[in-house]
């Protein structure tokens, strides 16, 4: 099988202990990306600094930074400021790959055409940084889906991209052929991986199984290796973005949860490797025998000789069982 890049969203990554310490468990598992959320940026941007933390990310084997994810980009005011600041200062100081934002969910939703000054202006804020900006799409927000989401993308600036989390798009009504129909192919340029149930859980809002129901790729009931078949048909490549969150995950050590993570993505990426490749051979259809311990093949004696031979293996096999 192919080998991957796999990149740890912050809620894969994240726990209580120091940054530092989290990034090494990162890349021991496996990870070759790690996206690092705004509250991040900001208490690392107050204590140890960028430069520290690009070190830091360069011994773990760490060369996929996104940064975010970005709210109210659209925004004025000095708290908006703070954050669009420090994720600029960070993806150019980090060398980031991706800068994160996403739509709207209050209640009205700023509309569209307003949007859509600011994401220009951002995409070449993040493309003067050396990053490119994507939107990732939410069902609760007023581009509640990816195609629509793609389409937005599609009218602003170059440097915009698009996020397909597949838990969000799955949510949000999609189905693989939508997917595969209605997602501008050059829009596409990050795609998250998480599996979830057949129906959103009693007493679960869609924010809530989005933060607390991400279970393991392969676990529930999504067509994850078709999800991936689909999105390298749009032209997607690597890396393949895990984001997992459950109680049950949370209450692992965080480099246990990191390396089941890891292992489950991996297959069911190598699952999704797996669809064109030739069929197994078939079986023989001979008669065969029970084992190869017990199989006397032609020119073997007969009669009492075989029956010798017979009980002479029978003793081999107590031999371990009852020596001493």
């Amino acid at each position: 099988m192919e080998e991957h890049d796999l990149l740890a969203t912050s809620w894969t990554w994240s726990g209580d202990e120091p940054v530092g310490e989290r990034i090494r468990a990162v890349g021991r598992a496996g990870f070759a990306g790690l996206g690092l959320s705004v509250d991040d940026l900001h208490e690392v941007r107050a204590t140890t600094g960028f430069a520290l933390l690009r070190r830091m990310l360069d011994d773990a084997g760490v060369v996929w930074v996104q940064v975010g994810t970005l709210g109210d980009w659209w925004a004025a005011g000095a708290e908006h400021d703070a954050d669009r600041g420090v994720v600029l200062e960070a993806a150019a100081s980090l060398s980031a790959w991706q800068v994160v934002v996403r739509a709207d969910h209050s209640v009205p939703a700023v509309p569209l055409g307003a949007m859509a000054a600011a994401w220009d202006q951002l995409a070449a804020q993040a493309e003067g940084v050396g990053a490119r900006l994507v939107l990732e799409p939410e069902p609760w927000t007023n581009l509640a889906t990816v195609e629509r989401a793609s389409r937005f993308v599609a009218a602003g600036h170059p440097n915009g991209g698009l996020l397909l989390d597949a838990m969000h798009a799955l949510r949000g009504g999609s189905t693989l052929a939508s997917i595969g129909q209605g997602v501008i192919p050059s829009t596409l340029a990050a795609v998250e991986l998480s599996d979830g149930l057949l129906h959103v859980a009693n007493g679960m809002t869609l924010a809530d199984e989005s933060r607390n129901g991400r279970y393991l790729p392969g676990t529930g009931a999504w067509d994850l290796p078709g999800f991936v078949r689909t999105v390298r048909g749009l032209g997607f490549a690597e890396p393949w973005g895990v984001e997992v969150r459950t109680p049950a995950l949370r209450a692992m050590p965080l480099p246990d949860a990191l390396r089941v993570a890891a292992a489950a993505t991996r297959a069911v990426l190598d699952a999704a490797d797996a669809h064109d490749e030739p069929p197994a051979p078939a079986m023989p259809t001979s008669a065969a025998p029970t084992s190869a311990v017990d199989y006397d093949g032609p020119g073997t004696a007969s009669g009492s000789g075989a029956q010798h031979a017979q009980g002479a293996r029978v003793a081999r096999r107590a031999d371990p069982a009852t020596s001493a």
